[in-house]
């Protein structure tokens, strides 16, 4: 005598796995008009490749302007030593300059 079981179904099971389907069938059907839901089944507009993308691509920004901001202070820091040359080159010449016209004698006057 041979026994069959025959899987038997609960009517909870069975309501779960069409609630499952009629779920995925709903998704399926906002994913086509652009809609999708993200981890915490919140509806959004962006499809989570897009929203992932767009996450990356704000910490690549935000990277980025935090070196700019590292360049800005270093060419500022130079521009500063340049000028500060500059005042001191511009200093001497003014010193050679009044040393050449105190050296040399000028008509009309007389150096004893």
């Amino acid at each position: 005598m041979t026994l069959l079981l025959a899987a038997t179904v609960t009517p909870l099971e069975q309501i779960c796995r069409e609630a499952g389907r009629e779920t995925a069938m709903a998704k399926d059907i906002l994913g086509e008009a652009g809609l999708h839901f993200d981890e915490l089944n919140k509806l959004r507009v962006l499809d989570p490749e897009v929203t992932q993308q767009t996450i990356e691509l704000k910490e690549e920004c935000k990277d980025f302007v935090d070196k700019i901001g590292q360049f800005q202070k270093i060419v500022g820091g130079l521009i500063e030593l340049v000028d500060q040359l500059a005042k001191e080159a511009e200093n001497e010449k003014m010193k050679v300059r009044s040393a050449c016209v105190l050296s040399k004698p000028w008509p009309g006057i007389l150096v004893h």
